[in-house]
């Protein structure tokens, strides 16, 4: 049991770690296709790829020979090498007790060698991996071996770069709203100040000293407009399409291309529906698809085949402030009240899917923790054997 404990812990850190990146996967084809041709000529063969790993698929963010694909966990090759924490070499993938059955290593489709290199964290934490594979046997030398390891490094240096500067972007939007906030407050006190002076200076008052000392109220005023302009200036010259937005419509559009598939897979109906009205509203995605691809991801594992998911997406004026709403219903495995019960006290929950996959709720303690950094709502109503509807809503500043 305490090896159970403590494997979730570790496990939970893992895809904490990754969730951090707050990676929109269909972004990343571009970005590493150099580092994954390069790959593939030092280990001379026909296909290598960038595989992340999260709590339930492994993400083919960028391959040689295949467009961004999802499988799920239990079939892939580099959740083993994640696992093992040292590069993973296979030479015959169809003799692998584990992988001989799954479709990569099955004749004219199938492959036959295997060398993945975990994608470490200074964490420790392996969100992923990059691998080669081809259908010839291989002989990679040591050296080539290490300049992989190289090019593991550098995929790693790039995506912590990106998540630094997707870091500092938003910090940098939010103390410019800031900014821009304290500009419009000040204008109001400051303009009364200069109006009561340009008052006093258009009298013919006698005493000298009094127009002297209004005359520096109202160039301080003044002073303090000119600067008050400057720093809206600021927030207006900052490009939109850089602060990664999104609208309601597209996020439903983002999402089906994600999960659609993955959910056929499972002959599960996917429907995502959102507000009309609201379509066009627009909003930072920063987190949405950690938080909703993780719900999307934990109903499609635990809704057995013929099953179903819809997702509602709404934007609710309510007296608290402005929201997004998300809203999902399936008709899976649902969820006992020992186990709700065990998520409110913020405590590791482990169960098994349909097609008995592991890692039930670190998915939702995940979803759970982002939420609250958000000060939004989440609300799960379910039992066991009854499906389960979840509920969030997010502060939209």
């Amino acid at each position: 049991m305490l090896d159970n404990i403590e494997s979730s812990e570790v496990e939970y850190r893992r895809i904490k770690s990754l969730s951090k990146f707050d990676l929109d996967y269909e972004e990343l084809q571009e970005e590493f296709r150099f580092l994954v041709e390069l790959a593939a000529m030092i280990a001379d063969t026909e296909i290598s790829a960038i595989n992340l790993i999260d709590n339930y698929f492994q993400w083919t963010v960028t391959s040689q020979a295949i467009k961004s694909t999802q499988i799920p966990r239990e079939e892939s090759v580099c959740d083993r090498t994640i696992r093992s924490n040292k590069p993973l070499e296979i030479m015959e993938l169809d003799q692998d007790e584990h992988l001989k059955y799954q479709g990569f290593s099955k004749e004219e489709a199938g492959f036959n060698y295997y060398l993945g290199i975990p994608l470490t964290l200074e964490s420790g934490d392996n969100i992923g991996a990059l691998c080669v594979l081809d259908k010839n046997s291989k002989e990679i030398s040591d050296k080539n071996k290490a300049m992989l390891g190289l090019v593991a490094k550098e995929i790693v240096n790039k995506l912590e770069l990106r998540r630094k500067m997707d870091e500092s972007l938003f910090s940098l939007n939010t103390a410019v709203k800031i900014k821009n906030q304290v500009a419009h407050d000040v204008r109001g006190p400051i303009n009364g100040i200069t109006g009561l002076a340009e008052l006093v200076e258009s009298e013919d008052f006698s005493r000298e000293e009094m127009l002297q000392y209004f005359q520096l109220i109202k160039d301080s005023g003044k002073s303090l407009l000119e600067l008050t302009d400057d720093i809206l200036k600021v927030g207006m010259s900052i490009d939109p399409a850089k602060t990664r937005l999104i609208n309601l419509k597209q996020l439903k559009v983002k999402l089906l291309k994600l999960y659609r598939l993955l959910a056929k897979s499972k002959n599960i109906d996917l429907q995502i529906k959102l507000n009309p009205d609201k379509a066009n509203f627009t909003l930072s995605k920063r987190k949405l698809l950690s938080i909703f691809g993780n719900l999307i991801s934990n109903s499609i594992k635990f809704t057995p085949s013929g099953g179903s998911i819809q997702v509602n997406l709404d934007i609710l004026n309510l007296d608290k402030g402005r929201f997004l709403e998300f809203v999902i219903i399936d008709t899976g495995l649902g969820i006992s009240q020992e186990a709700l019960s065990e998520l409110r006290e913020n405590k590791l929950v482990s169960s098994r899917g349909t097609s008995g996959e592991k890692g039930f709720g670190l998915g939702l303690k995940l979803v759970q923790e982002i939420i609250q950094d958000f000060n939004g709502e989440l609300n799960i109503y379910s039992e066991k054997g009854q499906g389960t509807k979840i509920e969030v809503r997010l502060l939209l500043k």
